[in-house]
């Protein structure tokens, strides 16, 4: 295992040294996701995505992450020779094994869920497919057998007439007859069995390649392209590329790209090769929509190529004894002067030769050439090399000089007068002085409160600018102070660039972000305030040429067009290049000609092309949808769902440049405000029901935006969330609220009619109490008692007769009386009717002991009448021997049981003795009436029962229960 890790490893490292020189060609391995190096073929769908058919199964790629498909996933092989794209979308897998898959609405099919793929799968793999206008699919394998398959039904199966026939292509004749490419011939079939003619080929085919226009590229052993029109040969040996295995040939933009396996790829234009790059073993090629041309290799990954290596020329890192170019700078003569840190180059119209000039052991970066032909050359830790006499020997092709001298201080930048008589230059807190005229010699400058040094360089007015804590200007007579320069106080300017004699540009380093501003004598202007967002990178320096401010990254190459418009008031738009290098070192303008030193090389784009370069957009695309953390299927491109409480959207772009996308998105009907940022995601949570849409759009650094997609989305709502229900349950309630209310007067206005009943009842109960009868015998008692000289007894009668009428006065006032003045009050009363009928009965009031541990009132008026009928019509004919007893026992804490025994005649007896049938009748029914009334009142149950206490006897006596409220 650890020996294979290491072979990865070290095939990546080689990978990237050998395909990593060239600022067009971008490679891509296992480094940066693919799950394999061996790719067998590439494809771009019709959505922009690209797929890889590795020997560990699919991926695809949308410039940001790979998504990987496997058997797990439902493929049947993992490792897929050849990928193609079919008139419905279906995207098809021809596998290593001879089985057959396709992707459709993401989903794989195989075997298992399209049955008719079983009849198809072949002992050979098959190498491709042609589909014709009726949509019928042909695929064949290279032993020349053919499968014909039409939507998702096995048609046909043919294999050729000659054995040892291999097929390489099939295509469609001007007169719809299928053209069948095979090693030696063309057939021509009118059908699928039937030959319409057979056209012998004097050449050995290799490759066959039909295109969409008619032609055909008919590659030989030999790598001669032929070009074909139907089944004739139109031109021979077209073009060549010596090789003896094309893989593929594609056309884009009128350039002819050809792959081979042993000898890389190939662009040409009509018949002329433009273009030749070694890339290894590479497979077939696809074009996507970024100006951009893909290849696999079955050993380095995939590779892209922009179409821009074409237009613009690359110096790699071979013609610079393998390193990248460090440093530019113009000679006085015809040819610009490079450097890699050790050796300087020459350079003269695309030229190097052998002209260079090697210093061992230094790491070189600034140059500068003298008009007296001395080369100044410093770097890091390193003295200023003073090359004196420069000259380029073109029959030679070598630099020669006179005299190297070294400076003892190290310098590492440095800056010459414009007389070329001083070179500046500083270490720590000192600032030097090398004389150009006299020697050599290196002086300090006479003023010692720098500070630490952070840079030097020339402004504007061609001043000397010491940028240190405090930013100070030498002057030939003074160093002095600029009231713009004091705001930069304790900052770095890092770089800076004169546009005229009025106006300069500073790059100022912060630690939290960059600030490029235009500045002249009086006024600062911010050239990146609206746009400074965009720029991801740090800003290393710049230069201005052709009224356009370059700057770059270690990357990217920005532009600003015309940055003085800003002091009219315009904003500045900042542009860049569509190319991405590998560490850009330095940059340099000459003669219409943008030179990029980085560690590719040197390239060399045109002005023109570089600052009117069109920009190619992202293409955003919805990749996930989950509805309460579970995916959803959204095919149609609409998201509906209901009683779910969290929506999550995921999001990315096809992108396939360096540069990362960022987004902006809005969900319309919840926001109408662009949310902008580099997240691919975003949930909401507990949306309402309705219709919305979310709206995404996206856009590379610096660009404008792609157009914008939708993904509708319906929220469905609940039975309780349709507006017929809430409009039911709005009128339910509001009638119940009706009916509730209504019961709610209907029983006030029963409780009062009730409380009207009881009132009109206890009166008419104290009517029964205190009846004419009772107070006419109550008086007559009295009387008798004075009439026979019993003044005690009268007047004790008479008290007790007085205190009984109080207590009933009392207890009409309330519903209720407390149950102690109750059975008061029936004593006092019982003892009244005890003197009056002359002691012929005893009596006994008996109250339960949990009744008088504490208060507890009941109905007022009740027990009397019950008391008084057991004397009157119970008790009242006997002669002797008459027996009362009252009980009152408890029952809950919302009851107590009355209980009125007598031993009296009974109910029978007395009707017939009884005076006033209708009193008795009346009182019993105005009892009962009453208890009703109160148990609805007090929502207890009351209970009334009549029964004999001695059934049989002659006395029965009576029994009277009584079940009341206790009343609160």
């Amino acid at each position: 295992m650890k020996k294979s890790l290491l072979i990865s490893i070290l095939i990546v490292s080689l990978t990237q040294f050998v395909f990593g020189q060239n600022p067009f060609i971008s490679n891509y391995t296992i480094a940066d996701g693919l799950p394999s190096n061996r790719c067998h073929c590439i494809l771009k769908d019709k959505s922009g995505f690209i797929w890889v058919g590795t020997d560990v199964g699919i991926v695809r790629f949308d410039g940001a992450g790979f998504t990987r498909f496997t058997v797990k996933d439902g493929l049947s092989y993992n490792a897929t020779i050849r990928m193609k794209e079919d008139m419905e979308g279906r995207i098809w897998f021809l596998n290593n094994d001879g089985s057959v898959n396709y992707f459709f609405k993401n989903q794989i099919y195989n075997e298992n869920n399209a049955p008719f793929l079983a009849e198809i799968k072949s002992n050979f793999y098959y190498h491709d497919f042609y589909q014709d206008n009726d949509s019928s699919i042909y695929l064949f394998t290279g032993n020349a057998e053919v499968s014909v398959v039409k939507g998702t039904k096995y048609i046909d199966f043919t294999s050729s007439n000659q054995p040892g026939t291999v097929l390489f292509s099939i295509s469609k004749a001007s007169n719809n007859n299928l053209l069948y490419w095979e090693h030696n011939r063309i057939v021509e079939k009118n059908s699928t069995d039937n030959i319409a003619a057979i056209y012998p080929l004097d050449l050995t085919v290799s490759k066959a390649i039909a295109q969409a226009d008619g032609f055909s590229y008919v590659c030989d052993l030999e790598g001669n392209i032929h070009l074909f029109r139907n089944a004739k040969m139109v031109v021979r040996n077209y073009i060549k590329t010596n090789s003896k295995s094309i893989n593929d040939i594609i056309v884009k933009d009128n350039f002819i790209w050809v792959s081979t396996f042993d000898n890389g790829l190939f662009c040409f234009e009509n018949d002329s090769l433009i273009l030749h790059q070694p890339l290894e073993k590479i497979q077939n090629l696809v074009a996507d929509d970024q100006n951009n041309i893909w290849t696999s290799s079955s050993t380095y990954g995939i590779f892209k190529i922009s179409t821009d290596i074409i237009k613009y020329k690359t110096l790699g890192t071979d013609n610079f004894d393998n390193k990248g170019i460090r440093g530019i700078a113009p000679s006085n003569q015809d040819y610009l002067w490079l450097t890699n840190g050790e050796t300087i180059y020459s350079f003269k119209k695309d030229d190097i030769g052998n002209r260079k000039l090697t210093l061992q052991g230094k790491i070189l970066d600034n140059l500068f050439h003298l008009r007296n032909n001395t080369l100044l050359a410093s770097g890091t830790n390193t003295p200023l090399h003073i090359i004196e006499d420069v000259f380029v020997d073109e029959a030679a092709r070598t630099i020669n000089y006179g005299k190297l001298r070294k400076t003892p201080q190290h310098c590492k930048a440095f800056l010459v007068d414009s007389l070329e008589e001083t070179v500046y230059f500083y270490i720590n807190n000192n600032l030097l002085m090398l004389d150009l005229v006299n020697d050599f010699n290196v002086t300090p400058y006479p003023y010692e409160k720098w500070g630490r040094i952070k840079n030097i360089f020339f402004n504007h007015r061609n001043r000397v600018v010491v940028n240190a804590n405090i930013t100070r200007i030498i002057h030939p007579e003074r160093v002095y102070r600029d009231s713009i320069y004091d705001q930069l106080s304790y900052k770095r300017i890092a770089s800076n660039t004169n546009i005229n004699n009025n106006f300069e540009v500073l790059l100022i380093e912060d630690k939290d972000k960059d600030a490029l501003i235009l500045k002249s004598d009086k006024h600062v202007f911010s050239l990146l305030e609206n746009t400074d967002e965009q720029i991801d990178l740090k800003i290393r320096d710049m230069l201005y040429y052709k009224n356009t401010l370059f700057l770059f990254s270690v990357k990217t190459i920005y532009f600003i067009s015309n940055p003085l418009a800003i002091t009219n008031g315009k904003e500045t738009k900042i542009n860049h290049l569509n190319i991405e290098f590998n560490n850009i070192n330095d940059v340099h303008c000459q003669n219409d000609i943008l030179y990029v030193a980085s560690d590719d090389g040197l390239t060399l784009i045109p002005f023109d092309a570089c600052v009117n370069e069109v920009p190619f957009p992202t293409q955003p695309y919805f990749s996930q949808v989950q509805i309460d953390d579970e995916p959803f299927d959204f095919i149609n491109k609409k998201v509906v769902y209901k009683n779910k409480d969290r929506l999550n959207i995921e999001f990315s772009s096809l992108n396939f440049s360096s540069t990362p996308s960022n987004y902006a998105y809005m969900l319309e009907g919840v926001n109408n405000t662009w949310v902008t940022g580099t997240e691919t995601q975003v949930a909401y949570l507990n949306l309402k029901p309705g219709n919305y849409t979310f709206k995404l759009k996206s856009r590379k650094n610096l660009e404008a935006y792609s157009e914008v997609i939708e993904l509708p989305i319906l929220i469905e709502p609940t039975f309780f969330q349709l507006l017929i229900t809430k409009i039911f349950i709005v009128l339910f309630l509001l009638g119940l609220g009706f009916i509730v209310i209504r019961a709610y007067y209907r029983r006030q206005l029963i409780n009062r009619e009730k409380d009207y009943q009881l009132v009109t009842l206890e009166n008419r109960a104290l009517q029964s109490m205190m009846n004419p009868h009772f107070i006419f015998n109550s008086l007559g008692s009295i009387q008798k008692f004075l009439l026979q000289n019993k003044a005690e007894e009268a007047g004790t009668y008479l008290s007790n007769f007085a205190r009984l009428i109080r207590q009933t006065m009392n207890s009409i006032k309330s519903n209720s009386v407390p149950l102690d003045d109750e059975v008061d009050r029936l004593r006092n009363y019982i003892k009244l009717e005890h003197s009056r009928l002359e002691n012929r009965f005893d009596f006994h009031i008996l109250v339960d002991e949990r009744l008088e541990e504490d208060e507890y009132s009941i109905p007022s008026m009740i027990v009397q009448p019950f008391v008084e009928n057991a004397i009157w019509h119970g008790i009242s004919q006997l002669t002797e021997g008459g027996n009362i007893t009252v009980r009152f026992n408890y029952i809950n804490e919302e009851s107590v049981e009355v209980i009125v025994e007598d031993n009296g005649i009974g109910f029978e007896r007395s009707k017939a003795f009884s005076k006033s049938k209708d009193h008795l009748n009346l009182a019993s029914s105005l009892t009962n009436k009453r208890i009703q009334l109160i148990g609805e009142k007090y929502r207890v149950k009351t209970q009334l029962n009549y029964e004999e206490l001695f059934p049989g006897k002659t006395n029965p006596g009576a029994k009277i229960t009584l079940l009341l409220p206790i009343v609160e």
